[in-house]
């Protein structure tokens, strides 16, 4: 592998060179640029972001440069540089010709959670893990309810972290595809998960009467969360928010022994609900 060079001369040439690019060398290239093509302002945010945090690693992706200045691609990373004001290592090559601009990107497929999973040894439910490990995140970060903002976007190296301290994740998955004709497995692989590490008693009731409700009252809390998921939907239409507060509520409501005539969650209106917290910590002699 080459080691890192940084350039002293603006003019040399950085073929196969991996560089540190700076917000002024970005300013410089993007000033020449011959190809103003739109900036996606929320990509580049999204990039910067990255960078920003140190969650932007080099990865062999090249800043590509036409025989005559323009920018063929990076034009978003080259923003980013600088409205992250931090130095970034990359490759710069030069002398494309301007004609191969419609060939960049054309057959590149994206990588998915899922992919990044497979590299640390997930060889089961890769995309449901990964699904999973996205409502964990998005938990955490209290954006349940907005997770479809572009702000709020859950990116593969968040995905990478998050399943190194949470590897179990992916037995909850194992357990939740078990109903999956029931419910999205990545969303009760996450409510499970959540509640296992809080109650495990309680999260293993819980998966239980979803998989046989026989013999349980039908004011059983997860008795009418079952009753929710078999009401006819297809599980991967159903609202995944709303599924997760019916999880939660039914959770709170079974850790307090409380028998329910209905379940519900209302999000909208004059009587709308704060998204429910789970409070269902098990005390010792629970634990016991």
């Amino acid at each position: 592998m080459a080691s890192a060079k940084v350039s002293k001369q603006h003019d040399m040439a950085f073929d196969g060179v991996r560089v540190m690019l700076t917000p002024e060398r970005a300013t410089e290239l993007l000033e020449h640029n011959q190809l103003n093509r739109p900036v996606k302002d929320q990509h580049v945010k999204r990039i910067a972001s990255q960078i920003v945090s140190g969650k932007w690693r080099f990865n062999g992706d090249t800043i590509k440069i036409s025989d005559d200045g323009g920018i063929l691609d990076g034009q978003h990373r080259l923003w980013a540089i600088i409205e992250a004001k931090v130095a970034v290592e990359t490759i710069i090559i030069r002398g494309i010709a301007r004609e191969a601009f419609a060939t960049i990107d054309t057959v590149r497929a994206p990588r998915s959670g899922g992919d990044t999973l497979s590299l640390l040894g997930v060889s089961r439910h890769r995309n449901i893990v990964s699904g999973a490990l996205c409502w964990y995140l998005r938990h955490r970060r209290g954006v349940l309810e907005s997770y479809r903002a572009p702000q709020n976007r859950v990116e593969n190296s968040d995905i990478e972290a998050a399943f190194e301290q949470n590897r179990n994740i992916a037995k909850a998955v194992d357990k939740a595809m078990r109903i999956r004709r029931l419910a999205n497995p990545s969303v009760i692989g996450f409510v499970y998960y959540v509640a296992s590490t809080r109650n495990p008693a309680l999260a293993e009731r819980m998966m239980a009467v979803l998989e046989n409700p026989a013999g349980v009252s039908v004011t059983d809390a997860f008795f009418m969360l079952r009753s929710h998921f078999a009401s006819g939907f297809d599980p991967k239409k159903r609202d995944p928010v709303q599924s997760i507060a019916l999880a939660f509520k039914a959770l709170n409501a079974a850790h307090n022994d409380l028998e329910l005539k209905h379940l519900k969650w209302q999000s909208q209106g004059q009587v709308a609900e704060e998204f429910p917290r789970l409070n269902i910590m098990a005390d010792k002699a629970e634990a016991a």
